[in-house]
């Protein structure tokens, strides 16, 4: 299976912290292909710059965490598909990822329950 992981899911996925087990089991043996949006690295870098996320240790981390993935483009086609969903969640990073989804062809992997409930995108959701 081809995955594009939500920022939390890669933060803890590349900083082996704990996750339950659904989560864990699924990402050690379903995945194929790994896939990552530059949303969720500026993301994760943003709330580590701004004290919500403890610095990971080590001064070539991000380089280190972002290994094994292929980075998954935002395109005009991915901008498109962002902005006509008729959804109320109006996060900008949130439509954006799942927008790479579907024009990427790629399943979205979450825990954001906000995201669980909306349409329109390929994805897999595991309780946080």
């Amino acid at each position: 299976m081809k995955v594009l992981l939500d920022s939390g899911v890669w933060w803890r996925k590349s900083g082996k912290l704990p996750m339950k087990k659904p989560l864990a089991d699924f990402l050690e043996n379903d995945v194929t292909e790994w896939w990552l949006s530059p949303f969720a690295v500026a993301e994760m870098l943003y709330k580590v710059k701004h004290k919500k996320l403890p610095a990971p240790v080590g001064a070539d981390w991000l380089n280190e965490s972002l290994q094994g993935y292929r980075i998954a483009p935002f395109t005009i086609e991915a901008g498109k598909i962002a902005g006509s969903w008729n959804w109320k969640h109006g996060d900008p990073v949130d439509r954006c990822i799942a927008a790479v989804a579907v024009s990427e062809g790629l399943t979205l992997i979450h825990t954001a329950t906000v995201l669980k409930n909306l349409a329109g995108f390929p994805q897999l959701y595991f309780p946080a």
